[in-house]
């Protein structure tokens, strides 16, 4: 009998957290690159998935499953549904927090590609992209 890995449920009501930031940026990627490398994309950096993931219900289920305090650097894998039940698996990493330490339903969140906040990071350029 095969056995299923159960995921944890955030059960935290986003309308409750303290301290909700105004603003957390996160950057997704391909779960089998390396998160300081920008060689090795794919499907995972196209334009069609972050369209998926900059999609008001998508960065709704994000305050949703994150609800509560974040760090820079936290990591969670997930995946975006693409349409004719093809699901993409993407990590999801916190790279700004903007006015407060937590996820909450007033959050913004902002959703780039991680080899964008690499090149911007080579550039000293700013994460955010106004989503």
């Amino acid at each position: 009998m095969e056995t299923t890995k159960q995921r944890n449920v955030n059960t935290t009501d986003p309308s409750t957290v303290e301290d909700q930031a105004d603003r957390v940026v996160v950057s997704f990627r391909s779960p089998e690159t390396d998160p300081d490398d920008t060689d090795d994309w794919w499907v995972a950096d196209s334009e069609w998935l972050q369209e998926n993931m900059t999609e008001f219900t998508y960065r709704q289920y994000l305050r949703r499953a994150h609800a509560g305090q974040v760090s820079v650097g936290d990591e969670w894998d997930e995946f975006v549904n693409c349409g004719c039940a093809s699901p993409e698996d993407v990590t999801l990493r916190v790279e700004e927090i903007d006015g407060g330490t937590a996820i909450g339903s007033e959050t913004v969140i902002e959703v780039v590609s991680r080899k964008i906040v690499i090149e911007n990071e080579s550039s000293a350029s700013p994460v955010g992209n106004d989503q």
